[in-house]
């Protein structure tokens, strides 16, 4: 199947929002996502944006049902290792259920790839949950390293009251 992968533009925000939801109904966790295609717009496409986004999209012969056109999207951004340097994290890589096992997820995570290369990054990374085998054995037989089996690095979060709290405790100026 032809399918054509881009970086993502401001008037597209709509369907990475739908996809954001059909990705956390996938992930058993639509309650948890909070953000709206405005909150997409002011933080992917201000003059700093917090992330950068890449969409996978096919031909009209090949929309959907609901009349899709935009199909899957990679949405990443920078870090930076003190060991290593440069890095870039992939905060997620969907592909709608239709189009699953044409390329198009390799296509994405590839052009994520390509972006962080030409930007001298010297890693990809990524998170998978751990009942999401699939998808762990698709970046596994890319060429991903499993960092939790192979060098026992547990992600960890600070989020609402816990974040709060935390910011709390810094220096006063």
């Amino acid at each position: 199947m032809h399918f054509k992968v881009r970086a993502a533009a401001k008037e597209d925000c709509k369907d990475i929002s739908r996809m954001i939801m059909e990705l956390a109904v996938y992930e058993n966790m639509p309650d948890q996502v909070k953000t709206s295609h405005e909150d997409l717009e002011r933080d992917g496409f201000s003059p700093n944006p917090f992330y950068e986004c890449l969409i996978a999209e096919v031909p009209d012969e090949h929309k959907t049902k609901d009349g899709y056109t935009v199909v899957g999207y990679a949405l990443y951004f920078y870090t930076y290792s003190t060991w290593k340097g440069r890095s870039v994290y992939m905060e997620d890589l969907y592909v709608m259920p239709d189009f699953r096992g044409k390329g198009i997820g390799t296509g994405l995570m590839a052009k994520v790839a390509q972006v962080g290369v030409e930007k001298q990054c010297v890693r990809l990374q990524l998170s998978v949950l751990d009942w999401n085998k699939p998808s762990l054995d698709f970046y596994i037989a890319k060429g991903a390293e499993d960092l939790t089996a192979k060098e026992g690095w547990h992600f960890l979060r600070f989020h609402g009251q816990t974040l709060d709290t935390l910011a709390k405790e810094a220096p006063k100026d």
